[in-house]
């Protein structure tokens, strides 16, 4: 997974690459969605680069919506809505669960939320110890791993290892 993926990428087209989670049905119910984002807001997105430093995304002005069903709309610079509901999780991160655009699945991302920013994780099925995951319900790919059978997908995205952030978010 390329570490200098952009902000809005790492939330749609992204799920795409190898490595990340998914599910053919929500494995969060939509109910149970938080405010993770508050109201919404305006954000600046910032791409990490090699050398841990973050630099501004090209594009990548995100406008976060609040919906009427707990869920948001991040909506970029060319009008491009990607529906995410949050989820929280241990350690005081929340997944993103959202919806596949052309796909009827849905890929998963987490966020830690640290004042006005928010760092975004793409797990890595990849890198995570493969007889764990097996022994979690995880049926994993060639690409992708798949966690339908999962049984508790909060403490599943808690345990895993997370990695560096691919990107975050700065209010603006």
């Amino acid at each position: 997974m390329s570490p200098r993926m952009s902000v809005f990428a790492a939330l749609a087209a992204s799920f795409l690459l190898s490595g990340c989670f998914f599910s053919e049905t929500p494995k969060f119910p939509a109910e149970n969605a938080v405010a993770a984002f508050g109201d919404g807001g305006r954000f600046q997105g910032y791409d990490r680069t090699e050398d841990d430093r973050y630099k501004k995304a090209d594009e990548a002005i995100i406008i976060v919506k609040r919906r009427g069903d707990g869920g948001y709309d991040f909506v970029n610079e060319k009008d491009e809505v990607q529906p995410i509901s949050f989820h929280p999780i241990a350690g005081g991160n929340f997944v993103g669960q959202a919806p596949e655009n052309g796909k009827s699945r849905y890929a998963y991302v987490v966020f830690r939320i640290a004042g006005n920013e928010a760092f975004i994780y793409v797990p890595d099925c990849d890198k995570q110890d493969k007889a764990q995951l097996e022994k979690l319900g995880v049926v994993i790919g060639q690409f992708e791993c798949r966690i339908d059978r999962v049984a508790d997908p909060a403490a599943f995205f808690a345990s895993l290892t997370l990695g560096e952030p691919t990107s975050k978010l700065v209010r603006e």
